[in-house]
């Protein structure tokens, strides 16, 4: 992973960092902060990049999406944040959904949050290789998390972990279906914007790449956006 190697029962809890609650900061002083699903965190030509969804912020103003640090003391909002006008080909598409913000400052100023990224180098294969062993899904579903910010000034943040197989490829080419092992026992709402890692055999090891985001999906199936169109938008915000 990255260039390193990892113990394979490891692998599973490490790439989960990667993933977060998304957090909107509110401008209240009892109920400081909303959670509305999750997000994805990248490192990526040297710089801190938050993904989520559109539709996770549309009533949203993008300024006050943040990170809480871990100590819980702050909320740190990023400093912009870019989003696709159209697709490839100039048709709409599910990656015209995923939005970039930049955390960059807030990452100098709170150092510890870096390591919260995900280091972006190499991007997968060819998703129909039979080299791929498992799609690993994380995400925060609404209705297992705890906020209790009234009563105990508390946020309990709980991620989920779902492995998944590649199922179809939709008419959208920037989409992949994805089928869990065994259908989610928990209602999915709230897994948009989190991250997912593809498993692929690689000569006589296995290397974890980033495969993309989650923009959809059911008890059935998750639908996300393949990394490699994703490499297109985050490269076009960075050189904005």
């Amino acid at each position: 992973m990255n260039g390193f190697l990892v113990l394979g029962r490891a692998v599973q809890n490490m790439l989960g960092h990667y993933s977060s609650n998304l957090f909107v900061w509110t401008h209240d002083d009892v109920f400081k902060v909303n959670l509305l699903g999750s997000a994805t965190l990248l490192f990526y030509r040297g710089h801190y990049l938050v993904l989520c969804t559109g539709h996770q912020i549309r009533n949203v103003d993008p300024k006050d999406v943040s990170m809480v640090t871990e100590d819980g003391e702050f909320a740190v909002t990023s400093s912009g944040y870019r989003a696709p006008l159209i697709g490839p080909d100039g048709m709409d598409c599910d990656l015209q959904d995923i939005v970039v913000f930049i955390f960059d400052d807030a990452c100098e100023k709170h150092p510890s949050l870096r390591r919260r990224f995900f280091k972006l180098e190499d991007f997968p294969p060819d998703c129909w290789s039979d080299d791929i062993v498992a799609v690993l899904n994380y995400g925060y579903p609404s209705q297992d998390q705890l906020y209790e910010l009234y009563d105990k000034n508390h946020l309990g943040s709980r991620r989920r972990s779902t492995t998944l197989t590649v199922q179809s490829q939709p008419q959208d080419v920037t989409l992949l279906n994805l089928k869990p092992l065994q259908d989610l026992t928990f209602d999915p709402d709230g897994l948009s914007g989190g991250p997912n890692f593809v498993i692929q055999k690689s000569g006589n090891n296995f290397t974890a790449f980033f495969a993309g985001v989650t923009v959809r999906g059911g008890r059935h199936n998750i639908y996300i956006v393949k990394s490699r169109y994703i490499k297109g938008l985050l490269d076009a915000a960075i050189d904005l």
